[in-house]
C-alpha cells in the first residue's frame, strides 16, 4: 500500500511512506519562493491562515506569533526539530530566526504530530533548514527604508560522503522612521492650562511676586491681544490669549513691558512701591523663563509627526551544516545587538516627551520645567539596549532496519542575553542622589542559560494497517541571572535586591506514540490516535534571600520554590479521501501546555510567584490545559481554468481552562490561573496557478467568547467573576497576493494584507468599554528581474499607502486617541541583488 497525503518531511531523510503522512492542518511555505523579497519569518507567517503574528517592539524588535488565538507562550517553535523556545524567556521571539539558510517553514494547528515533543495549545511552528546537496555560491545584498540592510552568503560543497553548507547573514536598520503623533486635543488643552497657570500664578498668592505676575500677565494681555483686560484680575487666561503669548516674539515683548513699566506702577500696592523696580525686574524674569520652557513643551503636542528613536538592531547569524543520508551535523552562532525603543504609554513617561528632542516630559515644583531629562544620559529607559549571544550544536543520525526507521540526537544551546543602558559607567559616576532611586539591574543585567537535550524518535509499519511512530526527549536547561546592584545593599531597596533569583533549572520530559490505521483495503479511510505524557520540574532559587529577616514580611515567597508538574493528553485525527481531489479531514484532542520558569518561578524582583488567596504560603500557576478540535474540506485538481488549484476550508474550536495571566498586587507582578476562554474560528485557503499568473488567499475567522476572568483566585479582590476579552487577536485577518510573470524573466507581484482591529486591555471598564488598536489594511508592490540563471534583481515598497502610520488606539470610554504603544514603520522601499554560482 501507500500513502498518498500531503507531504510532510522533516530534519532529517525519512522513508517515503512516512514523508506523505500529515493527520492534521499544516501549511508548507518554502522561502525560496520569494526570493530576494527580503521577507523575514514574520512576513512568511503572516501569510498562514489561522496565524497572527505581533511585532511587540516594532518591525525587526521583538515578534511573537500566537495560533488560533492562542498566547504566544501556547506556540511550540522547532527548529530542525530542536525546541528554540527557551524556558526563561516568556516567548518564542521569531525575529532572531534568519531564513535565507530555510528550505522550509511547516506549520502545524490544531493536531500536532508526535515528532514534536510537547503539547502546544495553540500549535508548532518548525523551520527546516537546507540541506547541502551539490556545489553552490548565492550571495545576495539589499537595501532598504530607514537605514536598512541585508546581507546573505551561503556556500555548499561536497565533502566526505556528504555535503557541507557554510551561511552567513546579516540584517541591521537605523530604524528611525516618520509616523503621525496622535496628540490629542484632550491632553493639548490639559497642556494648555498647565502652561496658563505657570505663566499667569495663583491670584490668591499675595507675596510680591505673585501680585508682580497677575499684573504682567494682564497688562500683556491687554497689549498683545484682542481680548485685553485693562488690568484686572482674571482667573485664566484664554487658550487664545495664551498662544498669542507663545507664538509672540519674546524678547521683543520683554523690551516693550520694560518701556511701559511706569504704567504698571498705578496697580502695584502702596506697600510694595518702594521696591517697584527691582520686584517688577525679578517678576518679569521669571514669567519668561516659563513662557520659554513651557513653549516647547506645549508645541511637542501640535507637532503632527515624530521620528522613531532608539529603534535600531544589527542581527548576525552563522551556520554550519554537514549531512549524509545517514548523520547530521549542524553548529550555528548568533548575535543580535538592538536598542529597546521607548513605549509609547503613560505608565512609562508622559506621552509629550517620547522620541523628541525637547525638554523634559513632567513638570516640577510648581509648574516649573525641569532639565531636557529625556534625552539626558541620566534617563535610563531611554538608551537602554540588548545584547543575545546563542551558540548551538546538533548532532544525529538516522537509520532504517526493515520495517523500522528510526534516529536519535543531541543538541546543546548555550545563550547569553545582556541588558545595559549606554554609558551605564558614567550614569554610575554623574547621577549623584539620583543613584539610589534606580532599581537594581536598571542599569545593567546578565541572564545566561545553557540546555542540554536528547531525543529518539522513529516510525514502524506494522504489517498493511498500521504506521507507528513514537518519540522520547529529554532536556535540562540552567540559567544563572546577575545584574548592576543585585548582590550590594547600599540602598532603602535592599529587601528587593535580596530577594531576586538569580538561579534557575527546568527539566522536561516527553513520551509520545502514535498509530495511523487503514481502516479500509482501498486504503484512503485513516484514523490516528495519539498518547503523550509530558513532566516538567522547575525550580528558581536566590541565594540572598532571608524568609525570617524580610523586611515586607512576604509570605509567599521562599528562598527556593519548586514545581513538578506531568499530565497525560491524546489526541485523535480522521481523514477520508474520496478520491484524487476531495479529502475531509477530522481532529480533536486535549493539552495540557508545561510553564516556563519564568511564569512559574518569576524574577524575584519585578515578577514573583503567585501568592495563594490567604497569602500564607506558595502557591504556584499551574500548566494550561484545554481541548481542541477542527474539521476540514480540501480539495484539490484544477479550477477555473488553472493549471493547478488547491482550496482549504477549516472550522476549529478550543475550550481553554486555567489560562495564564499577568496580574499585579500591592506593586508586584505575578501569573495566574485566572481565566478562561473558547474561541471559535474559520480558516480559508486558496491557491490557484495559471501559466503567467498565480493567485494566493488566506483568511481568519477568531471569534473568542465566554472569556472569564476568575477574581477568586487573586488575593485582595472580591469573590467574582468577570467577563473580558483575550488581548491583541483580529476578529479576521487575510492575505491577498497576485503574481503575473509575462515572460521566464519578469516577475510582478502585488499583495494585500487586512488585520482588524483588537483589544488592548483584558478587563472593560465598569460601563463596558473597551480599550482598541485600530485595523490596517496595506498593500505592497514589487518586481523581480533575472538578467540571466545566475543574476536576479527585484525592487519594490511595502505599505505603498502608508496606512501603518494611520494606526491609533482609541481610548476606552473618551474615544480620545493615541499612538499605539510601539509605533511602526509605515512605507518602505527596497532593492536586492542576489547572484548565484
Amino acid at each position: 500500500m501507500s500513502f498518498d497525503l500531503e507531504g510532510v518531511t522533516v530534519e532529517a531523510k525519512r522513508p517515503d511512506w512516512e514523508a506523505k503522512l500529515s493527520p492534521g492542518t499544516v501549511t508548507v511555505i518554502r522561502p525560496d519562493d520569494y526570493k530576494v523579497e527580503q521577507k523575514d519569518l514574520p512576513d512568511f507567517l503572516k501569510m498562514v491562515p489561522g496565524v497572527h503574528v505581533r511585532e511587540v517592539n516594532g518591525k525587526g524588535q521583538y515578534t511573537t506569533v500566537s495560533v488560533r488565538g492562542s498566547t504566544a507562550a501556547q506556540v511550540g517553535v522547532f527548529v530542525d526539530g530542536v525546541l528554540f523556545n527557551l524556558g526563561g524567556d516568556a516567548a518564542a521571539d521569531i525575529s532572531t530566526i534568519p531564513v535565507h539558510n530555510v528550505e522550509r517553514i511547516e506549520v502545524y494547528r490544531g493536531y500536532i504530530p508526535a515528532r514534536f515533543g510537547g503539547t502546544f495549545m495553540g500549535g508548532v511552528i518548525n523551520i527546516v533548514t537546507k540541506r547541502p546537496t551539490k556545489a553552490n555560491v548565492q550571495a545576495s545584498f539589499g537595501k532598504s527604508s530607514f537605514g536598512g540592510y541585508k546581507g546573505n552568503l551561503q556556500i555548499d560543497a561536497p565533502l566526505g560522503g556528504g555535503a557541507l553548507m557554510v551561511g552567513i547573514n546579516r540584517d541591521q536598520s537605523d530604524g528611525d522612521f516618520k509616523y503621525k503623533n496622535f496628540a490629542n486635543d484632550a491632553r493639548y488643552q490639559q497642556e494648555l492650562k498647565r502652561l496658563n497657570t505657570a505663566i499667569y500664578g495663583d491670584p490668591n498668592n499675595a507675596t510680591i511676586g505673585g501680585r508682580m505676575g497677575i499684573l504682567y500677565v494682564n497688562k500683556v494681555i491687554e497689549e498683545y491681544t484682542d481680548g485685553g483686560s485693562g488690568g484686572a484680575i482674571k482667573n485664566y487666561l484664554s487658550m487664545d490669549q495664551c498662544m498669542d503669548i507663545l507664538n509672540s516674539d519674546l524678547s521683543e515683548m520683554r523690551d516693550k513691558l520694560n518701556h511701559i513699566r511706569d504704567d504698571l506702577y498705578e496697580y502695584c500696592p502702596d506697600e510694595y512701591k518702594s521696591t517697584w523696580n527691582d520686584d517688577f525686574q525679578t517678576s518679569v524674569a521669571n514669567k519668561f523663563e516659563r513662557v520659554v520652557a513651557y513653549k516647547d513643551v506645549v508645541k511637542t503636542y501640535e507637532s503632527p509627526e515624530r521620528w522613531r528613536k532608539a529603534n535600531d538592531y544589527k542581527n548576525t547569524d552563522v551556520i554550519v551544516k554537514w549531512q549524509d543520508d545517514h548523520w547530521l551535523a549542524k553548529a550555528t552562532w548568533k548575535q543580535i545587538k538592538r536598542h529597546l525603543p521607548f513605549p509609547y504609554n503613560s505608565n512609562y513617561a508622559s506621552l509629550a516627551g517620547i522620541d523628541t528632542d525637547g525638554p523634559t516630559h513632567d513638570l516640577v515644583g510648581g509648574g516649573i520645567p525641569g532639565s531636557n531629562f529625556f534625552e539626558s544620559p541620566l534617563n535610563i529607559y531611554v538608551h537602554r539596549n540588548q545584547k543575545l549571544t546563542a551558540k548551538e550544536a546538533l548532532l544525529g543520525r538516522r537509520d532504517t532496519v526493515g520495517n523500522l526507521e528510526w534516529g536519535w540526537s543531541l543538541n546543546y544551546l548555550k545563550q547569553n542575553k545582556d541588558y545595559y543602558v549606554d554609558n551605564w559607567q558614567w550614569i554610575e559616576k554623574n547621577s549623584g542622589a539620583m543613584l539610589n532611586s534606580y532599581a537594581a539591574n536598571s542599569l545593567w543585567s546578565k541572564y545566561d542559560s545553557r540546555r542540554l537535550g536528547g531525543k529518539i524518535d522513529g516510525s514502524y509499519k506494522a504489517g498493511d494497517r498500521h504506521l507507528i511512530e513514537f518519540l522520547v526527549d529529554a532536556s535540562k536547561e540552567k540559567m544563572d541571572i546577575d545584574g548592576w546592584r543585585m548582590h550590594d545593599f547600599e540602598n532603602s531597596s535592599e529587601d528587593t535586591r535580596g530577594r531576586w533569583r538569580n538561579y534557575y533549572e527546568q527539566e522536561i520530559i516527553n513520551a509520545q506514540i502514535q498509530d495511523t490505521i487503514t481502516l479500509n483495503k482501498k486504503g484512503d479511510f485513516y484514523l490516528t490516535p495519539s498518547v503523550r505524557y509530558n513532566r516538567s520540574k522547575i525550580l528558581g532559587r536566590s541565594d540572598r534571600y532571608d524568609e525570617k529577616n524580610d523586611p515586607q514580611n512576604v509570605k509567599w515567597f521562599h528562598q527556593q520554590d519548586e514545581q513538578t508538574d506531568d499530565k497525560v493528553t491524546w489526541q485523535l485525527a480522521l481523514k477520508k479521501q474520496f478520491n484524487d481531489h476531495f479529502t475531509l479531514r477530522a481532529t480533536g484532542g486535549t493539552y495540557y501546555r508545561l510553564l516556563n520558569m519564568y511564569e512559574i518561578a518569576g524574577d524575584g524582583a519585578g515578577i514573583w510567584p503567585m501568592p495563594n488567596v490567604g497569602g500564607t504560603d506558595s502557591v504556584f500557576p499551574m500548566p494550561e490545559e484545554g481541548k481542541q478540535w477542527d474539521v476540514s474540506a480540501i480539495w484539490d485538481g484544477k479550477a477555473l481554468g488553472a493549471d493547478t488549484a488547491k482550496f482549504q476550508l477549516t472550522y476549529f474550536g478550543r475550550d481553554s481552562e486555567n489560562l495564564l495571566q499577568l496580574m499585579s498586587r500591592n506593586f508586584f507582578f505575578f501569573y495566574t490561573n485566572a481565566a478562561k476562554a473558547k474561541v471559535n474560528g474559520l480558516e480559508i485557503q486558496a491557491d490557484m496557478s495559471w501559466q503567467k499568473w498565480d493567485v494566493n488567499l488566506q483568511a481568519t475567522y477568531t471569534k473568542p467568547k465566554d472569556v472569564f476572568y476568575d477574581m477568586t483566585k487573586l488575593p485582595g479582590y472580591d469573590s467574582n467573576t468577570i467577563a473580558g476579552s483575550l488581548t491583541y487577536q483580529p476578529q479576521w485577518e487575510g492575505t491577498a497576493r497576485l503574481t503575473y510573470r509575462p515572460d521566464t524573466n519578469w516577475s510582478l507581484f502585488t499583495q494585500l494584507r487586512y488585520v482588524d482591529w483588537m483589544v488592548t486591555d483584558p478587563i472593560p471598564l465598569a460601563t463596558g468599554a473597551v480599550q482598541r488598536q485600530s485595523s490596517l489594511t496595506t498593500m505592497d508592490v514589487g518586481v523581480k528581474y533575472k538578467f540571466n540563471k545566475s543574476l536576479q534583481l527585484a525592487v519594490g515598497c511595502n505599505d505603498v499607502l502608508n496606512k501603518a502610520n494611520d494606526m491609533y488606539l482609541s481610548m476606552a470610554g473618551t474615544g480620545e486617541l493615541r499612538n499605539i504603544q510601539y509605533p511602526i514603520q509605515g512605507r518602505t522601499y527596497y532593492a536586492t541583488l542576489q547572484y548565484t554560482y
